[in-house]
């Protein structure tokens, strides 16, 4: 009620990636969650979990991918618009140093102008990005965090005070996978912590399937299921720890950057016989 959210509706769902509450602002959810294999500097964050807080937070969450990439940036003028996943330390430049610049000043150099704006402290950066999913730009700061420790996230584009020097890195990743799993009609469970891309499988392709064959084929009929989106995956998976399937679709997720956490059994389409993504 002090967070003003009495309004929202409330609901316990156990072994979500973090410990605490939060609201899941794609369904205006308050969610307490209890998932004792992680810490409280391992509670997942993403764009759509505002976490409510006894005090202000200091723990800081970073995004990693492994994965061909490359990094190109976007100049214009004194400021510089990042991709998605770099912040403005990552190029040697500082961000941008107040609210007034973000909001008044920064936006037109980088072609901003016109988008929704918001402060928004606390939430694990401090500086001026845009949120490419909510199309709006966000400037906060946040209590103990470095500009070296700013959140990255794929669809954060950070706005920078200065022009950074365009690089290429190319990253080169060896996948082993090793399929011990048992199917039945063309669906398999995976143990826990990891993914169908881990295992080169496709996801379940439907909430129908989800609910329907996929789980009568692992052995899961009967189960409670719930769908829930926003919550890191894109797919079916089993909660062991709350004994229910989800069914659930995050904007902006790919399968390879795809949450996996020990209470977590993903369900998928298979076996394959070859690799499904290169």
């Amino acid at each position: 009620n002090m967070v003003g959210l009495n309004n929202s509706i409330k609901i316990q769902i156990n072994g979500l990636g973090f410990h605490g509450c939060a609201l899941l602002t794609s369904s205006n959810w308050v969610i307490y969650s209890e998932s004792h294999e992680v810490t409280i500097a391992q509670n997942v964050a993403l764009p759509t979990l505002q976490f409510i807080c006894n005090g202000i937070p200091t723990t800081t969450t970073t995004w990693t991918e492994t994965a061909t990439t490359q990094t190109t940036t976007t100049t214009s003028g004194i400021y510089t618009r990042l991709d998605g996943g770099a912040r403005c330390a990552d190029y040697g430049v500082p961000d941008v140093p107040s609210k007034d610049d973000c909001f008044e000043t920064a936006v037109h150099f980088v072609g901003l102008a016109g988008k929704q704006t918001m402060e928004l402290d606390n939430v694990g950066f401090t500086g001026c990005v845009y949120n490419t999913v909510a199309q709006t730009v966000l400037y906060g700061e946040s209590a103990g965090v470095t500009a070296d420790e700013n959140m990255v996230l794929p669809n954060f584009e950070y706005v920078c005070n200065g022009i950074p020097t365009t690089t290429t890195t190319t990253t080169r990743t060896s996948l082993t996978a090793t399929r011990t799993t048992t199917t039945t009609l063309g669906f398999v469970k995976l143990a826990p912590g990891s993914t169908c891309w881990d295992q080169q499988l496709a996801a379940v392709p439907s909430r129908e399937a989800c609910f329907g064959v996929a789980i009568s084929a692992v052995g899961l009929a009967g189960r409670p299921t719930l769908e829930i989106d926003g919550i890191g995956f894109s797919g079916c998976i089993h909660n062991v720890i709350a004994g229910t399937v989800i069914w659930g679709v995050t904007a902006g997720v790919t399968p390879e950057t795809m949450v996996a956490l020990p209470s977590w059994e993903y369900i998928c389409s298979g076996p394959a016989t070859t690799p499904l993504y290169p």
